[in-house]
């Protein structure tokens, strides 16, 4: 079996021209941000991963991203540093989404290690994002900082225990984004408040609780909510299960159920 390396520029209009001739677009590109940076633009049929700062020498010093300092690449899945002809700068590595004729803003996603990167350099580099996420391994004001940049993300998720106090977080839920994700604890005050299309709660509530949110919920509270996905604790249910006590509710068969997830496209 016999093999060929293939040499290209990233920085080409021919390169971006055989990238979509060949379908290599991309769908979305993920920063994930933490002692390092890693890079990885999905395609349908390819994923290409990089990661920088991973030889850094002095942890503790602030580094800044909008610097025009050259920096090599490392390919994890090759296990390989890249380093161009042409130096190029975080900015320049991160201008190559445009090879895969991506445009849009990248997810980002925030975890322990990610304050030695400078919060101006941060906003000058990345500028807007679509899915923000911000983990509970981030200082409080590191969580704010972050949380109030890119407080216009159009998917937002908040890890356990980014507040001392918990009723702060509700000024996240009452935000205008499509989709949350929250992986603490929440009363029904901070459900009611829910003002996103899509949320998904990861600490489980009571069946009293529950039971409560849907009764608001059917009588017109959280407009926008299209979709909850959540636990309930199940260590008082009766059989295992759960009772919608004072809610008129039918039986429903397994084909049915399948012809509304099509429907909405939610997976089985």
């Amino acid at each position: 079996m016999s093999s060929s390396k293939f040499e290209f520029s990233l920085i080409s209009t021919k390169t971006k021209n055989i990238a979509a001739s060949l379908g290599m677009t991309a769908q979305s590109v993920r920063i994930a941000i933490s002692r390092i940076v890693g890079v990885t633009v999905y395609g349908r049929y390819f994923n290409m991963s990089l990661m920088f700062y991973n030889d850094s020498v002095d942890r503790n010093a602030l580094i800044h991203l909008d610097s025009n300092q050259p920096i090599s690449a490392y390919l994890p899945y090759e296990r390989r540093t890249v380093r161009p002809s042409t130096p190029f700068s975080f900015n320049n590595w991160l201008d190559h989404k445009a090879v895969f004729c991506y445009n849009k803003p990248p997810n980002v996603d925030f975890s322990e290690g990610s304050r030695q990167f400078e919060m101006e350099s941060l906003k000058n580099v990345i500028k807007n994002v679509n899915q923000l996420v911000v983990s509970g391994e981030n200082t409080e004001f590191r969580s704010r900082e972050l949380l109030e940049h890119f407080k216009n993300a159009n998917e937002l998720t908040l890890g356990w225990n980014l507040f001392g106090e918990a009723c702060e977080v509700q000024k996240f839920f009452i935000q205008n984004c499509n989709n949350l994700i929250f992986r603490d604890d929440v009363s029904l005050d901070d459900m009611l408040l829910v003002n996103s299309k899509s949320v998904e709660l990861y600490r489980s509530i009571s069946e009293k609780q529950f039971i409560q949110f849907l009764k608001h919920w059917i009588r017109g509270s959280n407009p926008r909510l299209q979709y909850m996905n959540l636990f309930i604790d199940t260590t008082d249910l009766v059989d295992g299960k759960v009772y919608l006590n004072g809610i008129n509710w039918i039986e429903t068969s397994e084909e049915s159920k399948k012809e509304i997830r099509q429907k909405h496209g939610i997976d089985d």
